[in-house]
């Protein structure tokens, strides 16, 4: 991240130690510039923030929050529409894809800790009339956030965890089954914006560039070996109060 100091700050500090030889300064207080902290009371110097960007303020959506994103019809006429749920304080806490108003993909978050840190997540799974749902707790190693952003510097975070499943229907997965995980995500801020929600015009909001381990595909190539495809970043809109509004073809079209 780059770090910005004031250059009269710098100048002060080089003069005061040119001087040291031949005299000292013994300040009480903070050292201000133009009214503004640039060095405090315990002799730290005081780092301007004002541009960075905190992206959980942008993530994160007003209590118990339901935001539907739609895409068009596509070729074969399939209607698709995604709704993401948030809890009391505003974290996301679950995720529903909707083909032609039926549940192909559910992923739910809850009983989340931090002594250990984890949670249990369970994930359906639908396919013709058949539908799996596997339930699995998740004990994390490491879980970072994203650091402060600044506009078109990359940001990345991850997560280290242990799965174990915990209940399945599902005929390739077995309770009991471990397995070491890790992923992570990486996204630029393009530019802040603002989004359009019905007759809602939404101020705050943020354009990013974003991937993340979990949207690579492995394929199986004929000698045997495995090769892994890359998706292309995918530009994603957040908003204060409303988290997620944009992803790919989808767009929010309506927030409870």
């Amino acid at each position: 991240m780059t770090k910005l100091f004031s250059l009269s700050a710098i100048a002060l500090l080089t003069s005061l130690s040119t001087a040291a030889t031949a005299a000292s300064l013994d300040v009480h207080g903070d050292i201000k510039i133009n009214g503004k902290t640039v060095i405090d009371a315990k002799g730290n110097v005081i780092q301007d923030q004002s541009h960075l960007i905190n992206i959980d303020d942008y993530a994160n959506a007003a209590p118990n929050r339901v935001v539907t994103l739609t895409a068009p019809t596509d070729e074969n006429g399939i209607s698709k529409a995604y709704k993401i749920y948030y809890d009391e304080t505003g974290r996301e806490y679950k995720e529903d894809d909707f083909y032609n108003d039926k549940l192909v993909w559910s992923i739910k978050w809850e009983e989340r800790t931090t002594t250990p840190l984890a949670h249990k997540r369970t994930v359906t799974k639908g396919s013709g009339d058949t539908t799996t749902t596997t339930s699995y707790k998740d004990e994390f190693t490491t879980s970072s956030s994203y650091p402060l952003a600044q506009i078109g510097v990359t940001m990345t975070r991850a997560d280290i965890y242990t799965s174990e499943v915990l209940a399945t229907d599902d005929p390739e997965s077995s309770v009991g089954e471990i397995t070491n995980s890790s992923d992570y995500q990486k996204l630029t801020i393009v530019d802040e914006t603002s989004f359009k929600l019905g007759d809602t015009t939404i101020e705050e909001c943020i354009i990013v560039t974003y991937n993340a381990s979990w949207r690579n595909d492995t394929i199986k190539l004929e000698d045997g070996s495995s090769k892994t495809l890359l998706l292309k970043n995918e530009f994603r809109t957040f908003c204060k109060g409303y988290g997620l509004v944009q992803f790919g073809d989808y767009k929010a079209t309506s927030a409870e």
